[in-house]
C-alpha cells in the first residue's frame, strides 16, 4: 500500500495546467476544448494525460474510439484536482 508521503510526491509532479485540465474533464469538458483553454495542441493534451496516468500508475479514462470517458479513478483524481484549485484560489 502506498504511503501518504508517496502520494504527495506524485502530486508534486503535476503542474497547475495538469490540475486545470483534470478539473475541466471532471466538469464534462472534452480534451480538445481543454487544449484550447490551456493554449495547447490536442497532442500536447494527450501527452499530459498519459503523463498523469504514468505518474499515478492508473488509467484515468475508458477509451471508446476517439472518446475519453473519466472512469472511477479519473473522477477521484479530478475531484482532488478540483479541491486543490479551489484551495489555491482562496
Amino acid at each position: 500500500m502506498e504511503s501518504q508521503n508517496e502520494k504527495y510526491k506524485k502530486l508534486r509532479m503535476l503542474d497547475i495546467d495538469d490540475l486545470i485540465l483534470l478539473q475541466h474533464l471532471l466538469n464534462g469538458g472534452r480534451p480538445s476544448t481543454g487544449a484550447q483553454i490551456l493554449g495547447l495542441t490536442p497532442p500536447a493534451v494527450s501527452h499530459r494525460l498519459r503523463k498523469i496516468e504514468d505518474v499515478f500508475q492508473i488509467k484515468l479514462f475508458d477509451r471508446v474510439g476517439s472518446r475519453l470517458n473519466l472512469n472511477q479513478a479519473g473522477r477521484a483524481l479530478s475531484e482532488k484536482a478540483d479541491r486543490a484549485l479551489m484551495l489555491m484560489s482562496n
